[in-house]
């Protein structure tokens, strides 16, 4: 989260050029620290929950958040709000990077350019909603902690 905080501040210092020569190493870092903190919440707090955690060494965002979303313990029905946005964030980076391949490189294996939105990104937005979903993460961590701490006495 913060690679992309700091990459986002370079664009702010400088010029348009590098703010559309460093969107996708800034995608990239939030799409992998989205990825991390969703591994984490499953490997260190699975096997608390009845979520059989499985294979987690791949990439897809969608099917790790089904995992963390169990874990985590919030019902299904989209009554808190916060899960429901973080959800729609991962649903965001998952719909337009599905692999991990499209932010990590400008072209796929065939040489052919991955296109982003047409339309202007605004990376402070992007910046502001990413913290906000690193809060998320670091908060569920801390609460989980606490209910495992609680399990292990």
């Amino acid at each position: 989260m913060n690679a992309g905080a700091l990459l986002i501040k370079a664009c702010q210092d400088d010029d348009q050029h590098e703010r559309y020569s460093l969107i996708y190493p800034i995608l990239f870092n939030y799409r992998h620290a989205l990825e991390l903190a969703m591994k984490w919440i499953i490997a260190r707090y699975g096997h608390y929950s009845s979520v059989k955690i499985g294979n987690i060494q791949h990439h897809n965002l969608w099917q790790l958040w089904k995992v963390c979303r169990k874990i985590i313990g919030s019902d299904d029905n989209g009554d808190n709000e916060a899960v429901s946005a973080v959800e729609q964030v991962i649903k965001d980076f998952h719909d337009l990077d599905k692999q991990a391949f499209a932010f990590r490189y400008s072209r796929d294996k065939n040489g052919a350019l991955i296109a982003l939105p047409e339309r202007m990104i605004d990376l402070e937005n992007i910046r502001d909603v990413m913290e906000a979903v690193d809060n998320f993460f670091t908060g569920a961590d801390g609460q989980l902690d606490a209910y495992a701490g609680a399990a292990d006495w």
